[in-house]
């Protein structure tokens, strides 16, 4: 399902991230790009390790992920965030000649998608008219995501992703940048993590089996 590029998220290198120039629209976005060497990825797709749903809303499509129990997973998606950050503040006024914002009113204004151990995603349901298709492995094969069900709070999941840019919010009476921005996203898909059972799980499991008979 997922043929592209995609980075291990313990494999990132968060200095190797580009941020390249502002694209100008009703929505400004700047893209985000990955530097291996002499190679240029065009795309930021990466993989996370298995994570906890601690809160999955079907109507909405927020979906939050536990960090607690990742903490490297943490430190490098605090860091790429922090990076990302750093770019909107030492760019701004490149990308909008009016503003000269400091670094704490930019992160105030900053939407964040790390925040208190909890990763913060969107995965909407998906119709026949969606462009873009969410596709979960699960019981053996691939499902359309596009019943509710398939993921639920205390499932543990693996999501590849692609972290398309930082989107601007700009005021609708003047054009000018109101100083909100997010990192937008999009899933590719998702892996139902079932965790294996190891032997001495089993052997303990019929000793109490048997005590009970």
């Amino acid at each position: 399902m997922w043929m592209e590029w995609t980075i291990p998220i313990q494999k990132l290198e968060v200095n190797k991230i580009q941020v390249g120039q502002l694209q100008k629209s009703i929505k400004p976005l700047t893209p985000l790009a990955y530097a291996d060497g002499p190679i240029v990825f065009q795309n930021l797709n990466l993989l996370l390790p298995p994570l906890t749903i601690k809160e999955y809303d079907v109507i909405t499509g927020k979906l939050i992920l536990s960090l607690s129990d990742s903490p490297g997973t943490l430190s490098k998606l605090n860091a790429l965030q922090e990076s990302l950050l750093t770019s909107v503040y030492s760019n701004q006024k490149l990308w909008f000649s009016d503003s000269n914002r400091t670094r704490e009113q930019i992160q105030n204004s900053f939407q964040p998608f790390v925040e208190s151990n909890q990763l913060y995603l969107y995965c909407p349901m998906q119709n026949q008219e969606k462009r873009h298709t969410i596709h979960i492995w699960k019981e053996g094969e691939w499902k359309r995501f596009a019943t509710s069900g398939l993921i639920q709070k205390g499932d543990s999941i693996r999501v590849a992703l692609r972290l398309q840019g930082i989107s601007y919010q700009m005021n609708a009476t003047n054009g000018s940048w109101t100083g909100r921005c997010r990192v937008q996203h999009k899933i590719s898909c998702i892996y139902q993590f079932v965790k294996s059972v190891i032997p001495e799980q089993i052997s303990k499991q019929k000793v109490v089996e048997e005590q009970k008979c």
